[in-house]
This record gives C-alpha cells, structure tokens and sequence, in this order.
C-alpha cells in the first residue's frame, strides 16, 4: 500500500517509515498553524498497519471526532485534526504515482488558509506577504483569519490550565492584529470583536492585571457592548488593588455599563 496526506487541495505521499506533522520545518509535513505544536503527530509506517500518536502537542489532536489518545490504527479516509487544520489520511494503491515526499504550508495572514511555500501569493485570496506582512489590497478578509479563531479556542482554554504565558503571548498577537485592522477601517464582525474582548477580561482577571483590562474595555466600546456578567462576576473576586481601581471602573463603564457592582464592595 501507498499511504498520503490530504491537506485542502494538496496531497503529500508518505514514503518513509516515521512521518513527523507540525509547525517545525524539519518536520515531514510542515504547516505553519500558531495552533500546532513544533511537532505535533507522528504516524508510523514501519509495521503492518499505520499507526497515529499524538507527540504531547499542547493542543491535542482529533481524529474522526474524538481526542486521540495512545497509537491508533490508520484506515483510509480517516480525519485528523491538528489546531484549526483538518488531514485527511488515504491508503492507496501500489500503482499510484509518486507526486511529493516532503511539503511545507505557509499559514496566509489575509484568509487564514495555508497555502505552499513555494507560492508567491495565497491561491486562496490573492494576498502577497511582505516584509511588513500582508498587502493591505486584502485586508478586508482578514477579520476572518486565525486570529479570533485562535484566541476563542487557545485562549481560554489556555487560562484554564493556568498556562497564563502563553495565554498572554497568543493575547498580545490577536489583540494586535484586531486592532490594526479596526485602525484600518476594516469590517469585522462585532461578535468577533465581543469575542476577544471577553479574552482580555478574563485575561486580566487571570493575571490580575489592568493591561487585559483597559483592552477589554476599549473592545467593548469599539462594537457598544457593555461586559457580561459573567464578566463582572469575576471581576468581582479581584482583590481591592489601587492598582487595578482604575481599569476596573473603566471596564465597568464600558459602552455605557455601570460603575458600580451591587456584589462589589466600592475600591
């Protein structure tokens, strides 16, 4: 049997006994997904069935459906899925031509859709990366880039497992995209927007910091949403800091939210 690697319009044939997918380019298949690990699964080739293991990816992999856990046997047309990207898995005949051993993706700024390396511009989008990023031409596909996928699925679940670094370098990257593209004029979605900033808060209220805070609450006046009360039910288990007393007030009133908490004794 021969066994490839569907990915979008791509397909990479597997002829080595170990196949490493991640976002390292030493790795077999390379795709450069912020939500994948350096090397984030391994499939073995080397026996009488092709096996999948998860390499401890921070992550986690999927595979028709379910989390993957341990080796799992490989039959064709299984899904895997890895960050925001989806694999699918083909055991082919003997007969069929070798396309391709190795491929590397570039994750596209503008659609947030990989595309080869090797292409100057995204197929998908037209968009041309640059020393300063993406041409602004196609900017206005942006707002549904990784970005905001990232931040909803990473984020949080990020803060949960108190991996607060790493919640906060994936915040500062989104919030920074987010708000160049608000700068320029581009439409997004005020959902997405609501979105990130409810991030930040619970960012900030992880960290216990008013830098989280003060985005959060410049978000929500950009789409004139007040914060949840979800929101402010956590802001109100922060401690009374001097600190935080003013970032605090300039959350609660944002978009036209109240300064006060009836459960939150005054700072």
């Amino acid at each position: 049997m021969r066994y490839r690697l569907r990915f979008l319009l791509q397909e990479f044939d597997l002829d080595r006994d170990t196949v490493i997918v991640g976002r390292d380019t030493t790795c077999s298949v390379t795709i450069d997904d912020p939500m994948m690990s350096r090397q984030h699964v391994r499939i073995d080739l080397s026996g009488a069935e092709p096996m999948l293991e998860d390499l401890h990816s921070r992550n986690g992999t999927v595979l028709n459906g379910r989390p993957l856990i341990g080796q799992v046997k490989l039959q064709d047309g299984d899904r895997i899925r890895m960050g925001t990207q989806e694999l699918v898995f083909l055991a082919l005949g003997r007969e069929t031509t070798v396309q391709r051993t190795t491929g590397a993706l570039r994750f596209c700024p503008g659609c947030a859709i990989p595309f080869p390396s090797s292409s100057p511009s995204c197929p998908h989008c037209g968009a041309v990366s640059t020393e300063q990023g993406v041409t602004t031409a196609v900017r206005d596909v942006a707002a549904s880039g990784w970005t905001f996928h990232l931040l909803s699925q990473v984020v949080e679940r990020a803060i949960d497992q108190n991996r607060l670094a790493d919640a906060e370098r994936m915040m500062a990257r989104g919030v920074a995209e987010l708000e160049e593209q608000l700068e320029e004029g581009v439409e997004v979605e005020p959902s997405r927007v609501l979105r990130v900033a409810e991030c930040a808060a619970r960012l900030g209220c992880a960290l216990r910091t008013a830098r989280w805070l003060d985005v959060s609450s410049r978000l929500y006046d950009r789409v004139f949403e007040p914060p949840s009360t979800e929101i402010l039910a956590l802001v109100d288990q922060l401690p009374n800091d001097p600190h935080l007393s003013d970032a605090i007030a300039t959350l609660r009133r944002a978009a036209g939210g109240s300064t006060e908490h009836p459960s939150r004794r005054a700072v």
